[in-house]
This record gives C-alpha cells, structure tokens and sequence, in this order.
C-alpha cells in the first residue's frame, strides 16, 4: 500500500505540471505578454506602468528571475538604487538561475553600484560576467568606462585591447589616445621614465600624433621642476656645507638639462598640430626663459610664421616678443598683418594696446596688466579649447578625460 502510494504522487505531480503548461498554457502565455509589455513600457519611459507589469508577474509567479530583475531596474532608473540592489542581491540565494539570467543579474547588481557610485563593486560585477561569458561585449566596454572614471589607464587599455580582440578590429589612434592618458597618470605620479616608455611605445604605433610629443616634453618639464624644488629647499636650508652646494649646482643643472629636453618635443608638437600651437608656445616660452635661451624663440617664431603666416597664437607670440624688447615698429607691423584676418581676436586687440600704451613710459602699471592677462590667455586651456577652431578633437578628449570622474 505504502509502496503504491509512493508511486501515485510523482504521477499526480506530473499530470499537474502537464494541465498547466499544454492543457492550460494561457497562465504562461499572459506572463510572457506581461513581460514583453513591461519592457516595452521600460523602453518607452513609462516606468510606474512598467513596475506594475513586473510586479503582477512576480505576484503570479515568484520563480520567474527575469521579472524580478527588471523590477529592480524599475526602481533603479527610478532614482532608488538601494532597493533595488535589495531586490538584486536577493536573487543570489536562488538555485535555479539559468546562465542568461545570472548575466542579466550581475548586468544589473553591476549598475545598481555604479548608481551608488561604489565603482568597485561595480567592477567586481562586471568581471563575474566575464567568468561565465569570457567574451561578454558589455562588459567589457563597461569596464573600459568604469575605469576611465577611476583614472586606471592601464586597466582601461587593457580591455581596450580586449575589446579590440573581440570584433577582430584594432583601432591603432583610440589604443594610441588610451596609452598617452596612462602616460599622463604616470607623470602626476612622477613615474618619468615609465611615462616616457609608455610614450615610446604610442611612436612606434603611430609617430604623427602631436599629442605623443607633447607629453614627452611634459614628462621632461616636470622632471625638470622635481629638480628645481630639491634645490629650493636646499637653498632654504642655508647652504652651509661644500657638499649642499654641489647639491644645489647639480640639481639646478639636472633641471636645466632636462628642461631643455622638452623644448625640441614641443616643437614637433607644433610642426604636426601648428593649429593648436597655443597648447605649447607658452610652455616653450617659459623654458627657453628659464635656461638663459630666451632669443632663441625669435628663431622658432620667425620660422612658424613663414610656414603658416595665418596662424594667430604664432603672431601674437611674436609681436609680443618684439613688445618686450621694446622693438615696437616689428611688433606694430606683426600685428596689422594679422589683425585684418583676426579682427575679433581678443588676444590681438590686447596685444594693440599693450603697444598703444607702450608709447608713454607713464603707463608702466597697465603695460604689467596687460601682461598678465595675455599670459592668462595664452595660458589658459579651457579657453583656448573653447576658442579652438581646429579640427583636432583629441586634445580635447585627453583634457576631458583627465580627471577622475566620480
């Protein structure tokens, strides 16, 4: 009796399941149209009629996962990304989750704490997709962008390359742009060298970027300030042995030495992107300064304008060059050839009446002013960007990635 008894209930179980999924499908027919309908509401921005579709389904249906995970979505689009990582992580405990819908979760528990801007968790998400779907296109571009925000180069990089062994395509200037930002990080951490084997190898994957020369000069300017600062608090110290002063002397020399590294990069710079010349000229300015080479810039100018006599941050640079020296009639005739093609130029309306006032000695205080806000000018990134008519968009996208994003 009790043996045919354990026979009956796996057959009463059986024709159960059977009624309701052929003799009785329109219970799961009206929950797959339920679902199709809430992702439509979910895409269509209709997120209130969207929860409702998804939480009917799960009332109806607790194991339906797919469900639970858009209900959670809901929720986090909606602007509460704390319940619904509650909602998300709850499904961990589940046993039977299939592959799609595990990659589906992590997809989601990935973007809840990106929501929350716990970026490492988010990371830690992104890469147990990548255990169960090695190749996962998403996240691996997630990641890419989750560590651009981190500021992590190197990471960013290699899953670019990832990314590129995926679709079987390398994009050789984006991989380029990626390692010249890994570069910049090493420079803010005052890794030189291994800034400028980092560099070394974007020429060798394209020697025409400008912006590969630029940072190779910066990483040689701000060793150069390293230098310098070791012997500012020498000389702070009051210099009272033979051995701080050749301290002192060999530091100022490594300083000089090293600055005069970066001028020769600078100006490759500025034979490749004469456009965006603004970028580097002050730079080149203060360094030949600095190493007692200042006349040299006439010679670097003279020749720029002769190979692009339009170009309006090479005149004014060296109209206020002549300025400085006090060869105003150079500096005057400079400026009426440029100004009739750069009539709205504010620089070169300054640079007009710095020489204006530089008739009357009396003016001594505004000619500094003037200085000062053309230095500014010159000096100034976001501006010159903002005035950049180029159409080299790389500088800007190195400059707007060049912050952690948090």
């Amino acid at each position: 009796m009790y043996f045919l008894f354990l026979l009956i209930i796996p057959i009463v179980i059986l024709l159960f399941l059977y009624y309701n999924n052929r003799i009785n499908p329109h219970k799961v027919n009206n929950i797959r149209e339920m679902y199709a309908e809430g992702l439509d509401m979910l895409v269509s921005g209709k997120r209130v009629a969207a929860y409702n579709n998804f939480k009917n389904i799960v009332d109806k249906d607790s194991n339906n996962v797919k469900s639970y995970i858009r209900l959670g979505q809901v929720l986090r689009e909606g602007g509460n990304p704390v319940k619904a990582l509650k909602i998300h992580k709850s499904l961990l405990m589940r046993k039977k989750i299939s592959s799609y819908e595990l990659i589906e979760l992590h997809k989601n528990l990935s973007l809840d704490y990106l929501s929350l801007k716990n970026h490492q968790k988010s990371i830690n998400e992104a890469k147990k997709i990548l255990e169960i779907e090695n190749e996962n296109e998403w996240a691996i571009i997630h990641l890419i962008s989750l560590y651009k925000k981190l500021n992590n180069w190197q990471e960013a990089t290699d899953y670019l390359k990832t990314y590129f062994s995926k679709v079987g395509k390398t994009d050789n200037h984006k991989l380029s742009l990626y390692k010249i930002q890994n570069a910049r990080v090493q420079i803010d951490s005052q890794n030189f060298d291994r800034a400028r084997e980092i560099l070394e190898r974007v020429l060798n994957i394209d020697d025409s970027l400008p912006l590969t020369y630029f940072f190779i000069g910066k990483t040689y300017s701000e060793e150069s300030s390293v230098e310098y600062d070791k012997a500012i608090e020498l000389d702070k110290s009051g210099l009272n042995s033979m051995v701080d002063k050749e301290q002192y002397n060999l530091h100022i020399e490594n300083a000089k030495k090293l600055l005069s590294k970066s001028i020769p990069m600078w100006v490759n710079f500025l034979e490749l992107a004469p456009d965006n010349s603004w970028l580097v000229l002050p730079l080149i300015k203060d360094a030949l300064f600095a190493i007692d080479r200042y006349s040299e810039l006439e010679e670097i100018l003279i020749k720029l304008i002769e190979k692009y006599p339009e170009n309006l941050e090479v005149s004014a640079s060296l109209a206020d060059y002549y300025s400085n020296k006090g060869e105003l009639s150079k500096a005057v005739s400079i400026i009426e050839k440029s100004a009739s093609k750069n009539e709205d130029s504010i620089l070169m309306k300054l640079i007009k009446l710095k020489l204006t006032l530089q008739e009357n000695p009396d003016n001594k205080s505004l000619i500094i002013d003037c200085d000062d806000i053309i230095n500014a000018i010159l000096k100034d990134t976001n501006y010159q960007m903002n005035n950049d008519k180029s159409s080299n968009s790389d500088i800007k996208w190195i400059f707007e990635n060049n912050e952690v994003n948090n």
